[in-house]
């Protein structure tokens, strides 16, 4: 059986270099703030079961808001006085379950699924595992009147990064073995090395970046693959791009995804998806993944969310991988009232897998009741969640058939979608 998998994300830090009067962490990429960028990176990823998220004792009520959008946060604590008194409490908050925990830095926004799939693979095998990579500049020392001092040998240096890995139970030992001497360590590496617990470098990348400065949100879109100049083209000369990180897989296009990344327009390909559900009394109504109040539900296996299946077909057809009713059937107790927004993430995953990206979706749905207007930004954002895309991404509309058919005689809601992908260069 395997382990399962707990992530602690730390996010008490103020940030002092940042420069801002709040935590840094609800700054913004590309409209969506850089701890929702990184509570997505791991909610997306299958082989993470739950997620413990530590903030400072005053933003616990925000923390709580911003959280609620991600299913595997099972809960938000209040961390320590430094990080590492937070990742302990975070530790003893792990469901009993936990075998391994990830500790990653909110501040992280971009980390990749390679990244993570090897640190659980390599803490799964090992015990312990961190990702960092080999320093490459010239390193000084600098005395206290700012002159270079003395030179430090780079052989053999890395630069460590998050998520670090280790086993649970190792992890409570060697906090328990080092007492409050844990709470002047910086990182689990040197908790777990101090305690004689071995850990394995995983060869980590430069744009898993941590946001310490302004500077870096704008570093962090340039890694997102964003234009990085308005510069004016030569008329008749076509733009230079740059194929993206095959390895990148989070920003506001978290596949490597903007238009300037793709070099091969064949390479798009367009799917439609539509679904229709009667009205059912009794049943809760889901629509795009947001619970609505209404008297009645949508009929069906799941929980019947007509927009989210809509969705799903159309990113199955444009990627030809068959339909909802082939992966999800309505036939297998395990689907029953289960939530549609879990078949989305599955999609989407299977997409990433093939290297399809997603480039947009396109919604309408049809329904004489109830109001979707107070809804749509929530929807949006359930879907952005789930597929790790941008807001932006996502186009929501909704219509009436001005009484004319079933759906005009409110016996239930009807929803068209369609889907834009792109498969990533080789």
């Amino acid at each position: 059986m395997a382990a399962t998998v707990g992530v602690i994300v730390p996010a008490a830090g103020r940030g002092a270099r940042f420069g801002s009067s709040e935590n840094k962490i609800w700054a913004t990429i590309g409209g969506r703030t850089v701890l929702e960028w990184t509570l997505s990176a791991f909610q997306s990823h299958a082989g993470i079961d739950t997620i413990v998220l530590v903030g400072a004792s005053d933003e616990i009520p925000r923390l709580r808001d911003a959280a609620a959008a991600f299913e595997k946060v099972s809960v938000v604590i209040p961390g320590g006085a430094t990080r590492a008194e937070s990742v302990r409490n975070g530790v003893y908050a792990l469901p009993a379950e936990c075998d391994l925990v990830l500790v990653h830095d909110a501040a992280r926004p971009l980390v990749t699924r390679r990244v993570i799939n090897e640190v659980i693979d390599r803490t799964r095998r090992f015990g312990a595992a961190a990702v960092g990579f080999a320093v490459t500049d010239t390193l000084r020392t600098v005395g206290e009147d700012n002159l270079i001092s003395g030179s430090v040998p780079r052989e053999g240096l890395v630069a460590i990064q998050t998520p670090q890995g280790a086993r649970v139970q190792d992890l409570k030992s060697a906090f328990e073995k080092l007492g409050d001497r844990a709470f002047g360590f910086t990182d689990e590496t040197g908790i777990l090395s101090a305690s004689g617990f071995p850990v394995v470098l995983v060869e980590g990348d430069e744009s898993n970046l941590k946001v310490t400065r302004q500077a870096d949100l704008a570093l962090a879109e340039a890694y997102l693959g964003k234009p990085k100049s308005e510069e004016t083209i030569p008329e008749g000369q076509a733009p230079a791009v740059s194929a993206p990180d095959p390895s990148f897989i989070s920003s506001t296009d978290p596949y490597g995804l903007h238009p300037s990344s793709f070099r091969r327009p064949s390479s798009f390909r367009t799917g439609f998806g539509y679904d229709v559900h009667a009205f059912a009394d009794g049943r809760e109504l889901w629509l795009g993944g947001v619970q609505i109040p209404h008297p009645r539900g949508l009929k069906g296996h799941s929980d019947a969310d007509v927009l989210l299946h809509a969705v799903c077909d159309a990113l199955l057809g444009a990627a030809a991988m068959g339909d909802i009713g082939v992966l999800f059937p309505d036939t297998d107790a395990a689907h029953k009232d289960r939530r549609s927004i879990e078949f989305v993430r599955e999609v989407g995953g299977r997409l990433n897998e093939s290297r399809w990206q997603i480039v947009n979706l396109d919604v309408t749905l049809l329904a004489e009741e109830p109001r979707i207007g107070p809804y749509r930004e929530a929807m949006a954002a359930q879907i952005a969640a789930a597929l790790r895309i941008g807001r932006a991404q996502i186009n929501i509309k909704a219509t009436t058939s001005e009484g004319i058919g079933s759906v005009g005689r409110k016996e239930g809601i009807a929803c068209w979608a369609v889907a834009t992908i792109a498969h990533k260069d080789e």
